[in-house]
């Protein structure tokens, strides 16, 4: 039931009057041996070779540089390529408006691949690649500003460098960006995939029980000067997204938490017809966010109390 609150980052992109696309093709069968010049992704099972003037990313996981270029990755372990990538495909850009330079079905280290090269906005060139197979899809966005065809060809030449390690253990804190310690609450660590941390009742997988509670904590990254209550307003503000309805805030506060620009409230209102109680915590530390929502339908009190131990654990690393 917790996958209600998977946090989905969609790319709004635009078409507008275009300019030559940078130079250099994608490997139409990308298959790389793992060197000591690749890097692993932190929270992914995903190793390249980052350009000279990139360095590894936390939040989102991937890789940066300075002056607005990044490659980002998305690794859903657990995932289905088949599903998720299904309508991913030239006609369904072409749909939207949006001006694409170049679209292949290739191969990633022998799995399905898709891969886009595209206008984001006015300013910004992309490159999407998604690839996997029925246990898991991954997505590599690269994105560059347009009048810099150097860093484009970077960032291609990066993307043909991929290594993908299906056995690799991926250390699901490793590209966390808080800690919390869940010693003495009942709510423990359960599992992890894309920046999304989900807590349950002594980790017990709650699959088979809707009514079971949760917390999920999720890390991204806001626009600078964007306030713990600036994100907290806009998440309360979609809480259709999350199932809930007939929804009253309460208790709403900016109060400092651990030192931390925060900013926490309830939701009471319905889920699935039941009645139900949501607690959003959001913690801001300078252009990250850390965003926690409990849920519960029973013990109202008890779980809520829960919520706000485990939530001020939390420290910025």
């Amino acid at each position: 039931m917790y996958k209600i609150l998977l946090s989905v980052f969609m790319v709004f992109l635009v078409a507008c009057k275009q300019k030559p696309a940078p130079t250099g093709k994608i490997n139409p069968n990308i298959q790389n041996n793992k060197t000591n010049q690749h890097v692993n992704i932190p929270g992914t099972r995903l190793y390249i070779i980052p350009p000279a003037s990139f360095t590894l990313s936390q939040s989102p996981a991937g890789l940066q540089k300075s002056g607005n270029a990044a490659i980002t990755v998305t690794d859903l372990v657990g995932g289905n390529y088949y599903t998720n990538a299904a309508n991913f495909n030239k006609a369904g850009f072409d749909q939207r408006g949006i001006k694409t330079f170049d679209f292949q079905e290739i191969k990633v280290n022998g799995y399905p691949a898709k891969y886009v090269s595209l206008q984001g906005d006015a300013n910004a060139r992309m490159y999407w690649l998604v690839f996997g197979d029925t246990t898991f899809s991954t997505m590599v966005m690269g994105v560059y500003p347009e009048t810099d065809a150097t860093t484009g060809k970077e960032i291609l030449s990066a993307l043909n460098t991929i290594y993908y390690d299906k056995n690799y253990k991926i250390d699901p804190f490793a590209s966390a960006a808080f800690s919390i310690d869940d010693s003495r609450s009942t709510f423990k660590f359960f599992h992890y995939t894309t920046n999304m941390y989900v807590y349950t009742i002594n980790g017990q997988d709650n699959k088979d029980d809707p009514d079971a509670p949760f917390l999920v904590l999720t890390q991204m990254p806001v626009e600078k000067g964007m306030s713990a209550k600036n994100v907290g307003d806009m998440m309360l503000s979609k809480l259709e997204g999350y199932g809930l309805t007939n929804t009253t805030i309460k208790n709403g506060s900016s109060e400092k938490i651990n030192g931390y620009d925060a900013y926490e409230a309830e939701v009471h209102g319905q889920m699935h017809g039941k009645p139900s109680i949501m607690y959003q915590c959001v913690i801001a530390n300078g252009d990250n966010v850390i965003s926690m929502q409990g849920v519960a339908k029973t013990n109202f009190d008890e779980n809520l109390a829960a919520f706000k131990g485990l939530a001020h654990t939390i420290k910025i690393k």
